[in-house]
């Protein structure tokens, strides 16, 4: 049985390979660069196949400073290229069971790109869409 905080904290621990600090929950504050993964919407899909196992989908949000936006822009763009060091979509396809804890666990998209505000700050990122599959 899976267990969604487990999995958070190895998709965390995955994006963290990236060389940023990760969280696998939503803190009040953050020093960036970071990434905060969180539960996105549906958060659960249910009865996605014949075995019982479900589709959970979170948010890793790349946070870097808005000081700068060129420097700020040409750095995101590292995160969200589909390979390299930097790479978020590479970190995870580095270990799609995240340790075990799922199926799967596949990056589908960058839902933002550009400005984002998290805890009454502007910060330059990225909002990462990735669906992990496993048995609830």
């Amino acid at each position: 049985m899976a267990d969604i905080n487990a999995i958070a904290q190895a998709l965390a621990n995955a994006v963290a390979t990236t060389g940023v600090r990760a969280f696998p929950n939503a803190p009040g504050q953050i020093v960036p660069p970071a990434v905060v993964v969180i539960p996105d919407r549906p958060a659960i899909l249910y009865g996605q196949t014949m075995d019982g196992e479900v589709n959970l989908n979170f948010l890793a949000i790349v946070l870097l400073s808005a000081a700068n936006d060129t420097s700020g822009q040409l750095a995101l763009n590292n995160f969200v290229a589909s390979s390299g060091t930097q790479s978020v979509n590479a970190a995870v396809q580095r270990d799609p069971f995240l340790a075990g804890t799922v199926e799967f666990a596949i990056v589908i998209s960058v839902g933002t790109y550009g400005i984002i505000e998290y805890s009454g700050q502007q910060y330059i990122g990225a909002s990462f869409l990735i669906q992990c599959g496993a048995h609830l």
